[in-house]
């Protein structure tokens, strides 16, 4: 007789609570969760200021940092008032308290080799972000919901970019591969009984933060620092990043990840021009800049910088919360080679030969608009279906 397998139930609060507990920070949530919680607190996010957006954030930081070294003289917000800074900051604490919750928390180290790919991957989703004014958070996600046509040509850019990366990664594989090693942990300790508290404790300070923000009349900021906390727990959660999404149907075949960002878009796109349609938003917020030249070669740069990294903009930073050396690395190439790429394309008027901003709405009406931006997430996530059963398009 096959052995019948019993879930005991819980008999007291104290079960209760474990086993919640365990639902949600011991497994990982599906994907198809993060794309449609993203795809709403993005319309959120739009509603009660601006878009989900990564890079300018990141960029504020290095004009920061070369202020300060006295390189360049950026006029600039300081990164504890500027909204899109304190967003990435409190995604950053949310992915570590979330990674803390879980028991996950570990400073993971990387081969010297690793540490060098991060460095050019993050310099070049530096030069790619400012080229197509954006990552692929508000150079893409936020962007293509908006209904620009910049967002279209940057997803065009980073499906060809990840292409290549993927090619360089099999390239360095197959002619450049040393003896694998076992990469060692900085932190050398396995006892994580204390993450937990530790993690509820940052929870816990990130929103009194949110709350002082507020009491200085900075509610905005505080929104923001809200903001970042929750979609920090989701992604650490989800394991979301759109490197994935681009990536894995050339390497793997997987579509979980890519048809988790088609349903971001969707909910996302049908949110935005509900909010613009009722004039709650003027029609050209969110409407990128650079179509078409400046998305579609800034997309591909980025495409092959994240491919290399590991990680997209919103990817390293959450992955950098969960304690990895590489991300971190990546981090601050791209905030350094993100500022001045910018300041340059600024000075030298490169800028303005990038392309200009399309709004779809004014080529082929509201509802064809709407429509043509969700058949083309509908048609992405066919592909990637057809192609998970296929493999046809895998190449590695």
């Amino acid at each position: 007789m096959a052995d019948v397998l019993v879930t005991k139930e819980p008999e007291n609060i104290k079960e209760v609570f474990a086993a919640g507990y365990a639902k949600f920070f011991e497994k990982q949530w599906p994907m198809w969760v993060g794309g449609l919680l993203f795809g709403f607190i993005n319309v959120f996010m739009f509603a009660f200021e601006k878009a989900w957006s990564v890079a300018d954030g990141v960029r504020n930081w290095g004009n920061w940092f070369f202020n300060s070294v006295e390189i360049t003289e950026i006029t600039m917000i300081n990164p504890h008032l500027y909204s899109t800074s304190i967003l990435n900051f409190g995604i950053i604490a949310g992915a570590l308290a979330s990674a803390l919750l879980a028991k996950q928390f570990q400073i993971r180290n990387a081969p010297s080799r690793e540490l060098y790919k991060a460095v050019v991957g993050g310099v070049l989703m530096g030069i790619g972000s400012s080229m197509s004014f954006g990552c692929n958070i508000g150079g893409f996600f936020s962007s293509i919901s908006a209904l620009s046509m910049a967002g279209v040509a940057m997803m065009a850019g980073l499906i060809i970019g990840s292409f290549i990366g993927l090619k360089m990664l099999v390239w360095e594989i197959t002619y450049w591969s040393p003896a694998p090693t076992a990469s060692k942990n900085v932190s050398g300790r396995n006892n994580k009984t204390n993450q937990p508290i530790i993690g509820i404790s940052i929870i816990i300070l990130g929103i009194l933060l949110a709350l002082v923000y507020d009491n200085l009349d900075y509610s905005i900021r505080g929104g923001f620092l809200f903001f970042g906390l929750v979609l920090g727990i989701i992604m650490q959660r989800t394991r979301f990043c759109f490197v994935r999404a681009f990536r894995e149907p050339f390497m793997t075949g997987d579509a979980s990840a890519t048809k988790a960002v088609a349903l971001a878009v969707l909910i996302s796109t049908v949110g935005f021009s509900i909010l613009k349609w009722s004039d709650m938003k003027d029609w050209d917020a969110q409407v990128s800049a650079g179509f078409w030249l400046g998305s579609l070669v800034g997309g591909t740069i980025f495409g092959i910088g994240m491919s290399l990294t590991g990680g997209c903009a919103s990817g390293t930073l959450w992955r950098a919360g969960e304690g990895h050396i590489k991300l971190w690395v990546a981090l601050i190439a791209f905030t350094l080679s993100g500022s001045y790429f910018r300041e340059w394309l600024s000075t030298s008027g490169w800028s303005t030969q990038l392309g200009d901003t399309l709004f779809i709405p004014d080529l082929i009406g509201w509802k064809m608009g709407i429509f043509s931006i969700c058949l083309l997430m509908i048609i992405w996530g066919i592909i990637v279906s057809w192609n998970e059963a296929t493999r046809k398009l895998v190449i590695v």
